[in-house]
């Protein structure tokens, strides 16, 4: 039984496609399917199951050999709009939630892009980013987060339905409370010393703390990165089960939280989410980049989690190849999930099933009210 066909996919978590003036970059076409930085040999990611299950997608559908080389010369000769919205189309996207604080190497503009693909897409904002940017038109910190106050306050009204933040990558999901003495000091050094990006771990969990009861007042989702990404972050510190303090201080007020990415912390993230209300996770980046694994790493996802707890996301950028084989995989590993349950745990072929449209857009259509 195939229980995915006719289900849509709504990925709460992604970002842009590259402009087609760069659709036959190949070198291009491999780092996106890797967290390794552009100083990572090029050969050895193109001996990974991720890069080559891409290529099969691209030969696939622009009707070539699997061979770099053709498909690069194909790619150069196509339409690279309708060639990306067949691609979405076939993997059954239906909605986009784009973090806009990464754009990938000429990034398509979003509204050109949601013309293009034919989906329509929603803005989720960078709490950090947005922060940064007012940093220095202000010489105490507490007008600063005021600041950053009236910015959140005014998101939805700007289009964005969530929220982002990166402190994983920056000092660690081991969120705090700062004292606004303390919070001043930190800002005026930085001050000081001309920084522009937002690194000191006083000011970030000050921002963190500060901003909690603004989400909650607005609506707003907030969106953890966490495990793995880029070099630049520290994995230890990106385990999810440090937000415990934050999440018993702001979860009883009303605050949803998703939880990105998760692997290889995706047990621990479905053990917060079975026993913590409004906490949410994905598998998204580990799927599509560990694709030999994808299955196990559904299956373990879902152990603790209730089905009501776990989006879909892709955390896909630049190349529509890996949108389509982030899709793919998830509705492989859900489709052995499901063949699993109904047959060994006498779960109801009906009951399966509205597990997988809750995990596949319901819930997110709940959790960020579209």
């Amino acid at each position: 039984m195939s229980w995915m066909d006719g289900i849509p996919l709504w990925d709460h978590h992604c970002h842009a496609l590259i402009d087609p003036s760069l659709a036959g970059d190949m070198e291009l076409f491999a780092y996106a399917l890797t967290e390794a930085p552009r100083s990572y040999p090029l050969k050895d990611i193109q001996q990974t199951v991720t890069y080559w299950q891409a290529l099969s997608i691209a030969a696939q559908e622009l009707g070539t050999r699997c061979d770099a080389k053709e498909i690069e010369m194909s790619l150069r000769q196509t339409d690279f709009g309708s060639y990306s919205r067949s691609l979405f189309h076939k993997a059954g996207y239906e909605r986009l939630l784009i973090d806009t604080g990464f754009t990938p190497q000429g990034g398509w503009p979003l509204s050109e892009l949601e013309s293009v693909l034919a989906i329509p897409i929603m803005k989720i904002l960078r709490l950090e980013t947005t922060a940064q940017e007012l940093l220095y038109q202000f010489a105490d910190v507490r007008d600063w987060i005021l600041a950053v106050k009236d910015r959140v306050k005014h998101a939805r009204s700007q289009g964005y339905v969530g929220m982002k933040s990166i402190i994983a990558y920056r000092s660690g999901l081991e969120v705090y409370p700062v004292h606004s003495e303390d919070a001043q000091a930190a800002f005026a050094e930085m001050k000081k010393q001309g920084q522009t990006r937002l690194t000191d771990p006083r000011l970030l969990n000050y921002l963190l703390w500060e901003l909690a009861p603004v989400f909650i007042e607005e609506a707003l989702p907030l969106q953890f990165h966490t495990g793995l990404g880029d070099p630049d972050t520290n994995l230890y510190k990106g385990n999810p089960l440090l937000l415990r303090d934050f999440l018993e201080t702001f979860i009883p007020q009303g605050l949803q939280v998703t939880l990105l990415h998760t692997y290889p912390y995706h047990r621990e993230a479905g053990f917060l989410a079975s026993v913590y209300p409004n906490v949410y996770f994905d598998v998204s980046l580990a799927l599509p980049l560990a694709a030999s694994g994808a299955k196990r790493i559904v299956a373990e996802a879902l152990e603790l989690a209730p089905a009501t707890r776990v989006l879909f996301a892709s955390d896909s950028h630049t190349r529509p190849e890996s949108f389509y084989l982030s899709a793919t995989l998830w509705k492989q590993g859900l489709e052995a999930y499901c063949d699993r349950i109904t047959q060994d745990h006498h779960i109801l072929p009906e009951v399966a099933e509205r597990w997988m449209n809750l995990i596949a857009w319901e819930n997110c259509r709940r959790v960020y009210q579209l």
